[in-house]
């Protein structure tokens, strides 16, 4: 992989992180334990039942897992072994690395 090749993917990683990262804040504010003033009538707005609030949790959680993910690709990006699949140990397509920057393997493997 060219040195051209893996700046387009750190550019890619980097965007990705960004948005990453407002988008944790936004989910960690609809997240937080402030709670809606209770309606009686709605039941949607009490703690034990508010299936919104355990999405945006849910999703919280997967964002802040690829968030580690990509930091680590962000880490490794410039080392010899990125880009070569783990099983083979031929380099793994650019097209594919630009697609999906955390592969580890080629589409043989």
């Amino acid at each position: 992989m060219t040195q051209a090749e893996r700046e387009e993917i750190r550019k890619r990683v980097e965007n990705e992180i960004k948005t990453l990262r407002e988008s944790i804040d936004t989910l960690t504010d609809l997240t937080s334990d402030d709670e809606v003033e209770p309606d009686v009538n709605d039941w949607f707005t009490t703690k034990e039942s508010n299936p919104g609030k355990d999405i945006n949790e849910l999703a919280l959680s997967k964002a802040k897992q690829r968030l580690r993910i990509l930091n680590v690709v962000l880490n490794r990006i410039d080392s010899k072994d990125y880009g070569i699949c783990t099983v083979c140990k031929k380099p793994i397509p650019f097209e594919r690395m630009k697609a999906v920057p955390t592969a580890t393997r080629c589409i043989k493997c």
